[in-house]
């Protein structure tokens, strides 16, 4: 840093110097010529005067005048650039000083070059990393904070109608119809909490950066077949029907296939709850350059579009599907990004007509 500093003072006062003897010939050479041009007595003695003057100081004092003109421009170029040098400086402590309070809204001149100018714009650049990791940090505390209450939530709702049902079974003299029937809807919110509790199992072990995906060559075709078969039952209730349309292009995928079946199952059972009034699920594949894309696509209620991206937070549903009922964990959707992001790939959703499509990306 001193070394680069050094070179541009020394490269600065160099230029400085040069500028002002040219500026001193070019006045020199316009008065001559002015001189020789225009007889004019009174420019002719002012010329004859300082011609005199230099003549004498040069021969005579020639290294006493160079040494004092050297000096003179030196304090004068010295003055200027320790003033301009001195403010940048006082601006980058005022810059320090508030960040260390807490004010990350500095902003330093970033058009300068030279030690100085890289050391604002890293002033700079560190002001806006620290705002952005504190914004980041808020909005995690805030994300823990819903996920949190919605977690309590849907963790005592199954659960407040397990004790209510059983309750009335244990302290009244119920018909053994209707006694059945109360340990009916027991058990199915128990069920309904027995996966709430799997999910989030789940959802805290993939979090683990540690773990392990063990990826083989899995068929993709027969794949996405054996699922449809797995879920005849789902379809057939619903009155839906699993289309596959896949590429010749596509032979195998390298993923892990424990982990890739619950990701389609997650997308699979999505789709049956939440549009069967399209009554197609329509599952395509294609090589894009280096990337295999697998998309999945429903033909009813389409996710708006402000929240494609918001469904795939912990807990996060549809507020029409609370309403419904539908019985989902609101986790599914983030355990199905998180497994494709261990796979290095991403999962996306978008509006396709009056429906939805989830794309998996995997790498070829």
């Amino acid at each position: 840093m001193k070394n680069k500093f050094e070179k541009f003072s020394a490269k600065f006062i160099i230029i400085a110097f040069v500028s002002i003897l040219l500026s001193v010939l070019s006045v020199i050479t316009i008065a001559y010529v002015t001189y020789k041009v225009f007889d004019l007595e009174d420019l002719r003695r002012i010329m004859r005067i300082l011609y005199n003057f230099l003549n004498i100081g040069l021969s005579t004092y020639s290294w006493y005048f160079v040494f004092l003109t050297i000096i003179l421009l030196a304090v004068c170029l010295n003055y200027l650039f320790t003033r301009r040098t001195t403010k940048r400086l006082n601006a980058i402590l005022n810059a320090v000083l508030q960040i260390q309070k807490g004010e990350y809204n500095v902003l330093l001149p970033n058009d300068n070059r030279g030690p100085l100018g890289e050391l604002e714009q890293n002033i700079n650049l560190l002001a806006i990393q620290i705002n952005d990791t504190l914004n980041q940090r808020k909005e995690i505390e805030q994300s823990k904070d819903y996920f949190i209450v919605n977690i309590a939530h849907d963790l005592r709702t199954p659960l407040t109608s397990i004790v209510g049902y059983l309750s009335f079974i244990s302290e009244k003299q119920l018909d053994p119809e209707i006694s059945a029937k109360y340990a009916g809807v027991a058990f199915e919110k128990s069920q309904q909490l027995e996966r709430l509790i799997e999910s989030l199992f789940d959802i805290a072990h993939l979090t683990i950066d540690t773990i392990q995906v063990n990826k083989e060559e899995v068929n993709l075709k027969k794949f996405l077949l054996q699922k449809q078969d797995e879920l005849y039952p789902l379809t057939s209730t619903a009155d839906m029907e699993i289309r596959l349309n896949i590429s010749d292009s596509i032979s195998k995928i390298h993923a892990d296939g424990a982990l890739m079946a619950r990701v389609f199952d997650n997308l699979l059972t999505n789709a049956i709850r939440y549009a069967k009034e399209g009554r197609y699920i329509d599952i395509e594949a294609e090589i894009l350059q280096d990337r295999v894309r697998i998309s999945f696509i429903t033909y009813a209620n389409p996710v708006p579009e402000e929240e494609l991206e918001r469904i795939f937070d912990k807990l996060y549903r549809l507020e029409k599907s609370r309403v419904a009922g539908t019985g989902g964990t609101g986790l599914g959707l983030s355990i199905s990004r998180r497994i494709i992001e261990l796979h290095g790939g991403t999962l996306t959703a978008r509006q396709a007509g009056n429906g939805t499509a989830f794309d998996i990306y995997l790498p070829q």
